[in-house]
């Protein structure tokens, strides 16, 4: 198999892990009320199902690069897919609340480990102006992920209970294991263009201050903060001032995942394209915190899908780019894996922070108010791509 053949085979594999992860992490929301009348579980507990996830990446993301260095990305994501299979078997064997929340807990360190190790496995094989693509691709695996959960869980659970959606969980990551360590591997030889490491590379404590990946990082936390933030509260604003359905409600938020697909994919090939990777970054901030403003405001049915769509499309394009530029700004292959780490603690606080403050500004009906901060919050994100695309040179590619 020739060396872009065996690229895009890593990808492929690279991706479904990803995918199997976010299948697993995305399995509690459609069963929330069931897990919770069987474990007799107060809603505090049972969000602690879902946003234990969000607190293994904060504290271990920086470590799961060093490990990958040490392991490299095939034993490192083998370890990750391991951690989903273990800790969804785990759940679906849970007597108890505690027992549940112990496998949760170590399928959160699934998640820490595969963010940092697919897009740097993905990095090592594709050259810097060639990774616009892939990584819009690797981009969707949450998304994606979100989808197979949601549609899957509901004929599950009323066929078989709720832990059949747990088994299907493990089921899916151990198939996705297997194809993992059948094709992952690393490139033989160095990229033209790239130093390998020597006695002359940076130190890690060196390269993990690098100002360009933290900025890369603040904007990616504000733009999790307020799209996880706006998706939990918005089929609540929907039921509320324009008395739609729950369900049909949580239908219209679900496209913003939907939609974002498309959105990762479209980046990935419009990045390969472009000269200035971070004009495209900033625009879509821009964008996205101007879209923001009708969040709340929406003010009949028939905006919702074209809103919705639109949204999720244009702000997409903003994390295929994060995560295309952020190896660039370490300038070596050997620390993507870092530039990667720091990358997932900024999303992974963005998404642990989101809701309940998103919440605490939504209290007492204060719709209008929430626009204000989704814009205000994008908006800092937005100037972080300005400062970060000034402190780091784009890099040249063959497009416009």
């Amino acid at each position: 198999m020739d060396r872009k053949r065996t690229a895009w085979a890593v990808m492929a594999a690279a991706f479904l892990g990803g995918v199997a992860v976010a299948v697993n992490q995305f399995k509690v929301p459609p069963v929330m009320q069931t897990l919770m009348a069987e474990f007799q579980v107060d809603m505090s507990t049972g969000g602690w199902f879902m946003s234990v996830f969000a607190l293994a990446p904060i504290a271990l993301g920086i470590p799961a690069a060093f490990l990958l260095v040490r392991l490299g990305p095939k034993v490192a994501g083998l370890i990750a897919l391991a951690c989903t299979v273990v800790g969804s078997a785990v759940g679906a064997l849970a007597p108890n609340s505690a027992v549940l929340l112990a496998g949760r807990l170590i399928e959160g360190l699934s998640l820490t480990l595969m963010a940092v190790v697919a897009p740097a496995a993905i990095s090592l094989w594709f050259e810097p102006q060639e990774r616009g693509l892939p990584m819009g691709i690797w981009a969707a695996w949450v998304p994606l992920g979100n989808v197979i959960a949601l549609n899957a869980a509901s004929p599950l659970l009323h066929s078989f209970g709720w832990r059949s959606v747990w088994w299907f969980g493990t089921i899916f990551a151990l198939a996705a294991a297997v194809l993992f360590g059948l094709v992952v591997d690393v490139p033989h030889r160095p990229k033209a263009g790239e130093a390998t490491a020597s006695s002359t590379s940076p130190r890690w404590g060196q390269m993990l201050l690098t100002p360009s990946t933290w900025l890369l990082a603040l904007a990616f936390a504000t733009l999790s903060f307020c799209l996880i933030g706006y998706n939990t509260w918005a089929p609540f604003f929907l039921t509320e001032t324009l008395r739609v359905a729950g369900a049909t409600a949580s239908f219209y938020a679900s496209l913003l995942f939907l939609a974002g697909i498309p959105g990762n994919i479209a980046a990935g090939w419009l990045l390969n394209r472009i000269s200035n990777r971070y004009r495209l970054l900033s625009l879509a901030f821009l964008l996205t915190a101007i879209l923001f403003a009708w969040s709340f405001r929406l003010g009949s049915v028939g905006t919702l899908v074209p809103y919705m769509v639109l949204l999720g499309f244009v702000s997409n394009f903003a994390p295929t780019s994060i995560f295309t530029l952020a190896p660039e700004t370490m300038g070596r292959a050997e620390y993507a894996g870092l530039s990667m780490a720091v990358i997932l603690v900024g999303s992974s606080v963005g998404v642990l922070l989101g809701p309940p403050l998103m919440g605490s500004a939504l209290s007492g009906g204060r719709w209008a108010l929430g626009s204000v901060y989704l814009v205000a919050v994008t908006a800092v994100g937005f100037v972080a791509t300005l400062v970060a695309a000034r402190r780091q040179k784009p890099v040249k590619t063959s497009g416009v």
